[in-house]
């Protein structure tokens, strides 16, 4: 019964993805296809009642028949394009809906950690590979599923009342095979949705050898071949198991094909009979020959339109999973205290391979305070912000602010009061006064704040170019040097109208150090009135701030002002001498 339900949910959640974009269409195409499903029973009514008439009837009477015959063979071919035309319609709105769903289950997403799985990767990757036919495949099955029903039962309601049994005869060996056939499809399905891992990886070593950015590494280490091999590999390992289901899809039905024939034979043998007893009349002979070339045709295309239809439903039955994949949100305050002190409690985090990033921090940052943390790679500083940013929820421990847990605090209230630049900040192909407005799209088309803030973070516009142009070399945008991208996305982050906690991660690390000087000179100023959290390896970016934090292996070593640290001859000073080396 559970079942049961479970199937109705989702066949009713795919059904009205096809057709609630356009209901008055909808159901016009529906019309079509229940009168398209009645026409084969409406020719064989009329072959009847024409092999009925001949000998019996006038010469208008048997015209007026052969022509409403004549009608039936030429109407589908009449209504075909229409249909066709109406159902591109649909599968385009269905799968413009698709993608959204996808597009708004991911963005739904607020832990990274659920992100970073295999099985969400491998999920979206099935699904966003298939979005643009699935639902198209989905319209088109369950159309002929319709349509050949409604044949199938007016044929069979007509000729039962010649042959009573002859409808099921002819109906009964097409079920296991409809059976057979939907479970080799679902087999395939379900091997690309578990080899999801292998079909990302050959999208993956297809897109290196296209990709611009990588373009010279490839061809001065000479890489071709090695990611052409790499394809290979993963390539051969999906079509391995796909071929052992496909050797299974071809034996499966093939038993019960040979029940078909044997029923086939038994019908024309009782057939025979009923012929050479008299028992049937010429138009009734007429109607179920033609009968049983409809029947026949409408089971083979009915068994097929049937068993990917389960398919189908499979791939909506993982959109509808992913759609309503609930994470916990127990939001209970809507603004932030006033009191914006952000104190870190005993705060450990581990990923999801159990490798331990941050352990017991515990430190204040008080309203309006500059911080910076420093320490080697991998100690733990990205850690720390992207916990503070709720892209990551604390393993133990909590992060308040004004002493409320920040996980209280609705998220999108939380990252309303926050920007930021991460290492890995992205290069949007989009115009440059976009990229810089999607640090607050509540304030899109404030020019005279953007050539601010592109004042402050160093950022100037290439000779002969504009705001308004595309970035981006694969629509053919400009490009800007590593230098020129990272102030680009320095004044995407310096946008925001409402934040109040400024997150700048390795933000300078493509700038020469008298650019770097230059740059938070004016950022310090710009952002006294805001909390700011600067992550660097370069220490000549931190003497301006008002607290350093020295992380080392997820553990703080260190803490206090640049004097203070400097005057314990620590971490810091050693980190701090070896980069005064380095650079006389």
């Amino acid at each position: 019964m559970s079942k049961a339900i479970e199937f109705y949910k989702l066949f009713k959640y795919s059904i009205s993805l096809l057709f609630s974009s356009s209901p008055l269409l909808s159901f016009l195409f529906l019309l079509l296809v229940i009168f398209q499903g009645l026409i084969p029973t409406i020719s064989v009514m009329l072959g009847i009642q024409l092999g009925n008439s001949i000998g019996h009837s006038d010469q208008i009477h048997i015209f007026m028949i052969s022509i409403a015959w004549v009608m039936s063979f030429v109407i589908p071919g009449i209504l075909a394009p229409i249909v066709s035309t109406l159902q591109s319609i649909l599968n385009q709105k269905a799968t413009f809906l698709t993608q959204k769903k996808i597009m708004l289950s991911a963005s739904r997403i607020n832990d990274l950690k659920i992100i970073e799985t295999q099985k969400i990767h491998n999920d979206f990757e099935t699904l966003s590979r298939e979005a643009s036919n699935k639902p198209l495949n989905l319209l088109i099955n369950l159309v002929d599923v319709f349509r050949d029903a409604i044949t199938l039962a007016s044929l069979s309601l007509l000729i039962s009342t010649i042959v009573w049994w002859l409808p099921l005869a002819l109906l009964f060996p097409a079920f296991p095979v409809a059976l057979a056939v939907s479970k080799s499809q679902k087999d395939i399905f379900n091997a690309f949705a578990e080899k999801s891992g292998a079909a990302r990886l050959i999208k993956y070593y297809i897109s290196v050898l296209l990709n611009t950015t990588l373009a010279k590494e490839i061809r001065v280490f000479n890489l071709s071949y090695f990611f052409i091999a790499k394809h290979k590999e993963s390539f051969e390992e999906l079509e391995h198991d796909l071929n052992n289901i496909r050797k299974k899809q071809i034996l499966r039905p093939q038993g019960w094909n040979f029940l078909y024939l044997l029923t086939a034979i038994l019908v024309m043998h009782w057939f025979s009979k009923y012929l050479s007893n008299g028992r049937i009349s010429t138009g009734e002979l007429l109607g179920v020959i033609q009968s049983i070339t409809y029947f026949g045709l409408t089971c083979q295309w009915g068994v097929y339109s049937l068993a990917y239809l389960s398919v189908c439903f499979e791939y909506f039955r993982k959109l509808y999973n992913i759609e309503n994949m609930h994470q916990k949100e127990d939001a209970k305050y809507f603004v932030l205290p006033e009191d914006k002190t952000i104190k870190f409690e005993d705060v450990s985090f581990s990923y999801t391979d159990g490798k331990c990033a941050v352990n017991k921090l515990n430190f204040q940052i008080s309203d309006g305070e500059h911080i910076a943390l420093v320490g080697e790679n991998g100690a733990g500083k990205s850690t720390i912000i992207k916990l503070l940013c709720r892209l990551y929820n604390p393993s133990v421990g909590r992060i308040t602010i004004g002493g409320l847990n920040i996980n209280d605090i609705d998220i999108n209230v939380w990252r309303k009061n926050i920007s930021a630049i991460f290492q890995d900040f992205g290069h949007y192909v989009l115009s440059i006064e976009d990229n810089i407005y999607l640090g607050d799209i509540d304030n899109i088309g404030n020019r005279l704040f953007l050539e601010k803030i592109c004042l402050d973070a160093g950022f100037k516009l290439p000779i002969g170019v504009e705001y308004s142009d595309l970035l981006g070399k694969e629509f053919s945008g400009t490009e800007l040097s590593g230098g020129q991208w990272q102030r680009l996305a320095i004044a995407r982050a310096l946008y925001s109208y409402t934040s109040r906690i400024v997150i700048l991660d390795e933000p300078t690390s493509a700038l020469d150090p008298r650019i770097e000087a230059a740059f938070f000179k004016r950022f310090y100023q710009s952002t006294r009135d805001k909390t700011s959290i600067t992550v660097t390896h370069r220490m000549g970016a931190v003497k301006n701030a008002d607290k350093i934090i020295v992380m080392k292996e997820g553990c703080i070593v260190e803490q206090g002002t640049p004097e203070e640290l400097y005057k314990l001859n620590g971490e810091y000073y050693e980190l701090l001498t070896i980069q005064k080396e380095i650079w006389s």
